[in-house]
């Protein structure tokens, strides 16, 4: 697997990119404009890629400058522009709008050994078989995983969940599951950052360990706080007069069909209901539209991490059910299957 070009001091010295792969699909393709697509935490990786791929192609190449936040995120404006697409950074999802066909996944694979941290991690479950579950940055980790925990006496279960997610245990933002088809009543994740364990937690409402192997960090995951966060919204929420859909133009979170149900569902119950078509949601837009809360049926992860930027309650669309007095119960999180 090549390496990705070396960009001193950048988060690419983590990763292994394959590029050779997009390098060879660009020649056998006779591609004269290739576009690259960057998630934000490569993006210092883009002008190197792009040199790269005009020194050895003789194509010429336009990186994207929008943010990008995942496989459902396509840049389809770049897709019509360029007659090849390297979509940097992430898994290909099994479906998707026609103009995707010409993306091509370079998927990040990081560097970062797990097994002193999976070690830890192991000291923390008191379950003897528990679901294994990580990112595309991780999978090829997988048996090393199952190796250390074996060894420790853990059964590992290893998944796969369904069509947006490519290998065995990857988990997405937006889509835990192959959390759920594991029989088990605990988890180990393996990656950085807080959010997808605590989606598997959130998902689950079982117990999570969570190990980041760049770090070295290990922690049960704490639901609570969250928990509180997302009540608190629908509370704030109960008011709104005037609520906003939000519906995605990225044509993996696109959801018009819930959308429509959610609209249907706030006009039943007496409430102003606007539809609102976007490529993203800004806080400007809720302040002029004059909404006094908005439901999110794109990605889950706008109501969940970004919140406290916005200046009216986001629900998620089964937040918004409890809003309406439709869903009772435990909290369920919002996914896209």
């Amino acid at each position: 697997m090549g390496r990705a070009p070396s960009t001193s001091g950048s988060s690419s010295e983590l990763f292994d990119l394959d590029l050779g792969r997009a390098l060879e699909l660009i020649k056998k393709s006779g591609a004269k404009v290739v576009g690259v697509q960057v998630p934000e935490g490569l993006k210092r990786i883009a002008s190197d890629l792009a040199e790269e791929i005009e020194g050895k192609t003789g194509a010429e190449v336009m990186v994207s400058g929008d943010p990008c936040y995942g496989a459902c995120d396509i840049d389809l404006d770049l897709c019509r522009a360029a007659d090849l697409v390297i979509h940097v950074g992430h898994s290909e999802m099994l479906e998707g709008d026609p103009l995707s066909n010409k993306v091509v996944y370079l998927e990040a694979r990081m560097r970062a050994d797990v097994k002193e941290t999976v070690e830890k991690a192991a000291d923390l479950f008191s379950a003897r078989r528990v679901g294994v579950l990580t990112t595309v940055q991780h999978v090829h980790r997988m048996d090393d995983i199952v190796e250390v925990l074996e060894k420790k006496g853990i059964e590992a279960q290893v998944r796969s969940g369904g069509d947006r997610t490519r290998y065995p245990g990857q988990v997405l933002g937006c889509n835990y599951e192959a959390a759920r088809y594991a029989d088990v009543e605990e988890y180990l994740f393996v990656g950085t950052g807080q959010f997808h364990p605590l989606g598997v937690a959130l998902a689950t409402g079982k117990k999570v360990v969570a190990a980041d192997p760049v770090t070295g960090d290990v922690s049960v995951v704490d639901t609570l706080p969250m928990l509180k966060r997302r009540y608190g919204a629908i509370a704030r929420a109960v008011d709104a007069e005037r609520i906003g859909i939000l519906v995605s133009k990225k044509p993996g979170q696109k959801r018009m069909d819930l959308a429509k149900r959610m609209e249907a569902l706030g006009e039943e119950h007496g409430k102003k209901m606007l539809l609102v078509y976007l490529d993203r949601v800004e806080p400007d837009v809720l302040i002029n539209l004059g909404v006094g809360a908005a439901v999110c049926t794109a990605c889950p992860r706008i109501a969940l991490d970004d919140q406290a930027k916005y200046p009216v309650p986001i629900l998620t669309p089964p937040e918004f059910e409890v809003l309406m007095g439709e869903r009772k119960g435990e909290y369920f999180l919002d996914e896209i299957e």
